[in-house]
């Protein structure tokens, strides 16, 4: 997978499955450029959980399309490690998805499309590149 441009969280699936054309239009974006969207798997779950499941297809198109990619979190005892970091990341921002959303925006240094940039912010900081929807 390339870097990712954009990061979607929680909030950015649910507008997504909900119509938001901001979204659409970021994706449609990033497609033509051959690139790439990351989703955590974090912000998934989550969404599954607040979606009606008569919405839950919307969300598995979203999926396959070739360029939205899923991305869970390093959870090796013996080498990588992501779950502390993350954790500890999701202290700062409120919820568990924002702070896998924002681990993910940190290190592949891409934007992050949410609903809530505060809970962003308070661990990427003002100047981060955030899609407001």
């Amino acid at each position: 997978m390339s870097r990712p441009y954009w990061v979607l969280d929680t909030g950015a699936l649910l507008a997504y499955v909900h119509g938001v054309q901001a979204v659409g239009e970021a994706l449609v974006e990033v497609a033509d450029a051959e690139g790439s969207v990351a989703v955590p798997s974090t912000c998934l779950l989550e969404a599954y959980c607040l979606l009606d499941p008569s919405e839950h297809e919307l969300v598995r198109m979203l999926r396959r399309n070739p360029a939205v990619h899923t991305v869970a979190p390093a959870l090796g005892l013996s080498g990588d490690d992501e779950a502390p970091t993350i954790g500890n990341m999701a202290r700062h921002t409120g919820r568990l998805g924002a702070g896998h959303a924002a681990w993910v925006a940190l290190v592949n240094q891409a934007g992050i499309i949410t609903s809530r940039p505060d809970q962003v912010q308070a661990v990427l900081g003002e100047g981060w590149e955030i899609l407001e929807v």
